[in-house]
């Protein structure tokens, strides 16, 4: 008898955890008003409950309110919508989210373009946030910021391009939520060039964080470049910075987005950026010092004014794919390439969501717990964020013949949830490798069941009225 359920678990664990093919559920709204025109979404764990939450900021050209608001997850991807974090702060160009104080949850860090200002919001322990602080006060038009450990001394600090000073600057924290005066990464003396998107990353390899600045030239071409952080090199506590001596791209018309990203999946980083006037989504093999190489991912013909490109694993086979996104409403919304190993992205692309909202901004995380990639997103013409359920199959989740369940996370330690959208009670039982009863409970649309007191292994859950049964692990 034991022999025989031994089997039985080792064939469920092998036939079921094969990866299926990515889809993703219906879209979900989370907030069907944000205010006018959505711009900015970030994700992190805002109140420190463990679960990844969002935050969104409202950039309303030519009004005078906006909003930042942020929306508490239960961890099943449930969002609640929070109280309003600020409506003073206008034209919001920059949004980030980094734990700056060490303390109680993640903090949001805010530009603003017309108010000449960078400030940032702590959160209070409290399931809230603090009053804004500022970072700096004179700053003229701000746009995209980021945050790092630039000296490497274990606190965050804060990158934000200066459209109108023409220069990329950085902010040193010192842990407790203040910061010191601005220190410039690159300038344009000729006030002609003007920085506004940025990007932070280790792109050299040696431990110290570097800058990558998208610059505007008017009129184009605009241009991506790469400064390296020569506090490693220094071999004392200065930061200083040197500008590669090849460009990454001088060509481009309109930019929209650029980023770090290890997009050939060979191990080292690449650049990314996405031209909003020709349609290109570009990676470039740049070698420092040396060739920038690009190569275009998706062109006008695939999405014609793309909006934001990603990079991450969203299909669980652990190579990096390119996630990219519609501005306008006549293409896909999203679609996305499946990465290769020491190679391009695929030509091909397979969409995520087709509709009308355009994309401006997304970002990901796994809002249901259940181990896969999930996305959110601002709609800036419908003035919503939304967010789609990745469906991912991956190892140690089954392929569920219950129509609408789900359990998650899998493997668990001391919460297992199930989720059915179905309308009637489910008794079910939880039989450990032996057919031992260990647990016997029902099942109402959401159900959390304590698992932390079962030893660790494979355990089997029966529906009654249902023949099959499905396989959960306990770490």
């Amino acid at each position: 008898m034991k022999t025989t359920l031994l089997n039985l678990f080792i064939f469920l664990l092998f036939s079921s955890s094969a990866i299926a093919q990515t889809t993703f559920a219906p879209l979900e709204e989370i907030d069907p008003n944000t205010g006018n025109e959505p711009f900015e979404i970030e994700s992190g764990d805002l109140d420190g409950d463990g679960n990844i939450d969002l935050v969104m900021a409202t950039f309303d050209f030519g009004g005078s309110i906006d909003y930042i608001k942020w929306y508490k997850n239960d961890g099943s991807g449930n969002f609640t919508i929070q109280p309003t974090i600020s409506s003073s702060v206008t034209y919001i160009d920059g949004l980030d989210v980094a734990d700056i104080d060490g303390q109680f949850g993640d903090d949001i860090i805010i530009s603003s373009q017309n108010q000449n200002k960078v400030v940032c919001f702590l959160s209070d322990g409290a399931g809230g946030f603090g009053p804004e602080i500022s970072i700096d006060n004179m700053l003229f038009a701000p746009g995209q910021v980021k945050s790092g450990d630039i000296n490497l001394d274990g606190n965050m600090d804060v990158i934000v391009a200066s459209f109108s000073e023409f220069k990329t600057v950085w902010y040193e924290g010192d842990g407790t939520g203040s910061f010191a005066s601005e220190q410039v990464i690159q300038i344009d003396g000729g006030g002609i060039d003007t920085s506004y998107y940025v990007d932070v990353a280790d792109y050299d390899g040696d431990t110290d964080l570097d800058v990558l600045v998208g610059i505007y030239k008017f009129p184009a071409p605009q241009r991506l470049e790469i400064y390296y952080n020569q506090y490693i090199e220094s071999g004392s506590t200065a930061v200083s910075w040197i500008k590669d001596t090849q460009t990454v791209d001088n060509t481009l018309s309109r930019i929209n987005d650029i980023g770090f990203a290890d997009v050939n999946n060979d191990g080292q980083l690449d650049v990314i950026s996405v031209d909003l006037s020709s349609g290109d989504v570009t990676w470039y093999n740049k070698i420092k010092n040396g060739t920038s190489t690009p190569t275009v991912i998706s062109d006008a013909s695939i999405i014609s004014t793309p909006a934001v490109a990603r990079v991450m694993d969203i299909d669980g086979d652990a190579l990096n794919d390119v996630i990219v996104t519609d501005f306008g409403i006549a293409d896909d919304a999203i679609i996305w390439f499946k990465g290769n190993s020491n190679a391009s992205p695929d030509a091909t692309p397979t969409t995520i969501v087709d509709n009308s909202k355009q994309m401006h901004d997304i970002t990901f995380g796994d809002f249901d717990t259940d181990t896969d990639t999930d996305i959110a997103f601002v709609s800036n013409n419908t003035d919503t964020v939304d967010w789609l359920e990745n469906n991912l199959i991956t190892l140690g989740v089954e392929n569920f013949t219950v129509e609408g369940l789900k359990i998650y996370p899998n493997p668990a330690e001391n919460i297992l949830n199930i989720k059915t959208d179905r309308n009637e009670i489910l008794n079910l039982t939880i039989l450990d490798v032996v057919g031992k009863e260990v647990i016997q409970t029902s099942l109402e649309s959401t159900t959390r069941i304590d698992v932390s007191k079962l030893e660790a292994g494979i355990y089997l859950i029966k529906f009654d009225g249902f023949e099959t049964t499905h396989k959960f692990i306990k770490n």
